[in-house]
């Protein structure tokens, strides 16, 4: 897992163990397991999700994370504190997981990364939220997210099924 010092941080002061589906809303339970689909321009993509997107793209990078990204409901969580950041952590990397996991079985590779990143926001711009996408690693195009440590703004990861798999 690469990730920036803030995600460092962050995943210090969290339990991730156990991830699991009842991890996951089921919401996006129900995207997982609907599987993936490869678009005619060779983008891997949620199955669920490619109907919520209309649009020209101009490579398979840019078509993935305009259709594999959500944000993360917060459905029960407190409004503020550390159990709001920890809860939304927990629910992202065990939505990435099972992603992750399904994008294997079907495609064979893990050439499908998982991206979280955690900000504050809202009205008050105190409010933790959460952000989920997934792009392929494609040859000879930009990867999704330039060196993560230089992301000073947010708590980002990069995640790969092989982090869950140890």
């Amino acid at each position: 897992m690469q990730t920036n010092t803030a995600m460092a941080g962050l995943l210090a002061r969290t339990d991730v163990s156990g991830l699991g589906p009842d991890d996951v809303p089921e919401l996006f339970r129900d995207v997982v397991r609907q599987g993936w689909t490869t678009s005619a321009g060779g983008a891997r993509l949620l199955t669920a999700l490619v109907a919520t997107t209309h649009g020209t793209y101009v490579d398979a990078v840019q078509e993935e994370y305009s259709v594999n990204g959500r944000g993360m409901s917060d459905e029960g969580l407190p409004a503020a504190g550390p159990e709001r950041a920890q809860g939304l952590l927990r629910r992202c990397l065990a939505y990435a997981r099972l992603a992750l996991r399904r994008a294997h079985d079907q495609f064979g590779d893990t050439r499908v990364k998982g991206y979280v990143s955690l900000s504050t926001g809202g009205f008050y711009e105190d409010t933790v939220t959460a952000y989920v996408t997934f792009c392929a690693e494609h040859p000879g195009l930009p990867r999704y997210l330039g060196p993560i440590e230089g992301y000073e703004e947010e708590a980002v990861a990069e995640l790969a099924l092989s982090d869950f798999e140890k």
